[in-house]
């Protein structure tokens, strides 16, 4: 999967060009309004609109009321789709979505947030993975297409090939790592990796990663003078005030005051409940 953010430069009024597809995508409308002419006719999009391509596809963009849109692009592997919402029929053109347009859906608009939110951060590529198929899945399950439910494996085979990832993530944490990469390690597709994982601890790829990655720091800052900054990054966060927000929100202090902090009054502390 590849995400990006795309701002169109085209002013109102701008010539319309036949274009094509090169790539399954999803297109999310962040803010600006333009039409859109396929297969279905003639639509107006705005924000949180859905824009879904099927490679070869036809389409123009026109923009008679406005210009200058912006999207947040979720290009997919084929493969990773045909999982979410299926195959095209036998002998068909590769259409995996039976529409070019989704109307605004607040599941799938959340989505959209959050993943802008994450995406502005550049904080972990996993995460927005995450959020990604996250995305694919809701609509296919909008397009009347839900996501292959894959047959449970018994216990052993699931703990074995979540035991391959976890023992990734806890030796490799300091650096990026991928869905694809940790899917890979336990034999599973992206997509079936997340829902054994998250069924077997209970928190998603991402969530664990985050966790370790806190916990190499919480070593570092009682059993170290190291500074912070260097801390941060040493255990893989790519932006200081992200892992001073992170940490924040998973130990319930600040790095320095947990540093300062003496066993007594962090106990004292901890007995309070976090609002």
């Amino acid at each position: 999967m590849r995400v990006f953010t795309y701002d169109c430069p085209l002013a109102k009024g701008s010539p319309v060009e036949p274009e094509q597809f090169t790539h399954t995508s999803i297109s999310m409308v962040r803010s600006g309004v333009f039409g859109f002419r396929s297969d279905g006719g003639p639509q107006l999009l705005t924000t949180g609109f859905a824009m879904l391509a099927n490679p070869g596809q036809q389409y123009e963009i026109s923009h008679e009321h406005a210009g200058g849109d912006r999207c947040i692009i979720f290009r997919f592997d084929e493969a990773a789709l045909e999982e979410l919402v299926g195959s095209p029929p036998r002998g068909s053109p590769r259409r995996y979505f039976a529409r070019a347009v989704l109307p605004p859906v607040p599941r799938v608009e959340a989505l959209r947030h959050l993943a802008e939110r994450q995406f502005a951060a550049g904080d972990s590529p996993l995460a927005l993975e995450e959020l990604g198929l996250a995305l694919a899945a809701n609509i296919g399950v909008s397009l009347g297409r839900a996501p292959k439910q894959p047959k449970p494996q018994d216990n052993r085979a699931s703990r074995d090939s979540v035991f391959a990832a976890l023992h990734l993530i806890e030796r490799e944490s300091g650096r990026e790592l991928r869905l694809d990469e940790l899917a890979g390690v336990a034999g599973l597709s992206p997509f079936h990796f997340l829902r054994v994982f998250k069924r077997e601890t209970g928190v998603t790829p991402h969530r664990f990663l985050t966790q370790t990655r806190v916990r190499r720091a919480l070593e570092l800052l009682r059993d170290t003078s190291r500074p912070v900054t260097d801390i941060a990054f040493d255990v893989g966060f790519g932006d200081l005030s992200n892992f001073i927000n992170t940490f924040r929100r998973e130990v319930g202090a600040p790095p320095v005051r947990f540093r300062t902090a003496s066993p007594r009054d962090w106990a004292a502390r901890a007995r309070e409940p976090r609002s």
